[in-house]
């Protein structure tokens, strides 16, 4: 018989001792980082936390630096839900970017025993897997962990940054490709809330579409921070591009170069897109779905 309860799912006492183990190296790295920090503020290391105030000085602030630091130290569902968007660069000393180093290392360390807990529950089906790892928190005590926040790498900069620019990916959406029978399906689902609809969606599919054809899905994306920044290694200046979460770290005691672009959600003005050449039609072929034809209905 399938379990049903979250009693029935057995989780050895080792891989709960593993758990315990690895969420105490979570925690201490944290608290290390956070002692450490103000420290480095006094040495004259520099900060710019743009999200932090809209005057520049206070962005370079000590404040400023705390408020990045406990964002970024935040491994609880309720720091999560009480913590702003932020961003900003941390000017480090070795000894921080050692500590840093040491935070990432514990978040792979207690990815891993999350990991090993999960597969206890085999080939089964999310919900089941689920309930190993809420048993084995629960046991361990620390249910109230936001996951995903103990995962999350600290970024830290390759030394002798230069520029660091903040910019937003505004592309918006994702296209996905569906067949001609999952688009169908997508009809269907209609049925509970409009039947007259769903059948109207399914007529034109059959009427403009071939069974074959591969139609397109536009899946709507939120705006992704990401950073444009140079640093030089051996006399040569390197250009590189990475997505952002938070803030990040620099190894070296002076700022870059910085711009900051807010997020142009934020902004009542319209930035300026350039056209782009689609793949896809510009009219979708159903609205209520997003979806779209490729301009090369033959992909």
């Amino acid at each position: 018989m399938a379990p049903t309860d979250d009693t029935d799912m057995f989780v050895p006492g080792e891989l709960i001792g593993d758990l315990s183990s690895a969420y105490q190296q979570l925690r201490d790295r944290t608290h290390a980082w956070r002692e450490l920090s103000d420290g480095d503020h006094e040495a004259g290391y520099a900060v710019f936390i743009p999200t932090h105030d809209t005057d520049d000085v206070q962005r370079r602030s000590l404040a400023a630096r705390q408020r990045a630091v406990t964002e970024s130290t935040g491994l609880t569902i309720e720091d999560v839900l009480d913590k702003p968007f932020g961003a900003g660069l941390i000017c480090s000393s070795k000894e921080v970017v050692s500590a840093v180093d040491a935070l990432n290392e514990a978040k792979t360390a207690f990815k891993g025993v999350i990991m090993q807990i999960r597969a206890l529950a085999g080939g089964q089906k999310l919900p089941s897997r689920d309930k190993y790892l809420t048993q084995a928190m629960k046991s361990a005590g620390i249910q109230s962990l936001h996951l995903r926040e103990c995962y999350r790498q600290i970024r830290i900069m390759p030394p002798g940054l230069e520029v660091f620019a903040w910019t937003w990916a505004t592309s918006h959406a994702r296209i996905q490709k569906l067949s001609f029978d999952k688009a169908v399906q997508l009809a269907e689902d209609l049925r509970d809330r409009d039947e007259q609809l769903a059948n109207m969606v399914i007529d034109i599919l059959h009427r403009k579409c071939s069974p074959k054809e591969v139609l397109a899905r536009r899946v709507p994306l939120p705006n992704q921070l990401r950073a444009n920044y140079a640093y030089r290694e051996n006399e040569q200046v390197v250009r590189k591009s990475c997505p952002l979460s938070g803030a990040v770290i620099a190894q070296q005691k002076i700022l870059p170069r910085l711009v900051w672009r807010p997020n142009p959600v934020w902004s009542e003005t319209k930035a300026i897109q350039l056209p782009r050449e689609s793949i896809i039609e510009k009219e979708p072929l159903i609205e209520v779905l997003d979806l779209y034809r490729y301009i090369n209905h033959d992909r």
